[in-house]
């Protein structure tokens, strides 16, 4: 049923198999703890399953109070709001002249006539009714 060759090639994975599980025994029963209970009080367990000291972290004292200087913000924002507001009413600050003559430009453009439009297409000159 079973020939030699698949005898010898179970023989080599079961000895594979028993040196892997050796090998992982072996480095189990290196690690020096599991827990931080296996360490003294002053150190933990870590990931490399060692014991280290427990780092102390000191508090520094910082002053809370911080003194700003807000004058030079206060007055960017008060320029831009001068600006913008400026902004919103400048027809009524433009003189009349200005707004006359655009009124008169405005005018010159209008056409003639209500039957005349401006537009860009060419006229039509063979319209059939």
């Amino acid at each position: 049923m079973f020939k030699k060759a698949q005898a010898e090639l179970a023989i080599v994975v079961i000895v594979v198999v028993i040196i892997v599980f050796l090998g992982w025994l072996v480095a189990i029963a290196n690690r020096e703890c599991n827990r931080n209970s296996d360490c003294s009080e002053d150190e933990y367990c870590g990931v490399d399953h060692g014991c280290h000291d427990i780092p102390v972290i000191t508090k520094t004292e910082t002053s809370v109070f911080r003194s700003y200087n807000l004058i030079v913000p206060s007055i960017i924002i008060g320029i831009a709001l001068i600006i913008t507001a400026i902004i919103f009413k400048w027809d009524k600050l433009k003189p009349k002249k200005q707004i006359e003559s655009q009124k008169e430009t405005q005018k010159t453009l209008q056409p003639a006539s209500e039957s005349e439009f401006f537009t860009n297409f060419p006229p039509a000159t063979n319209m059939k009714k």
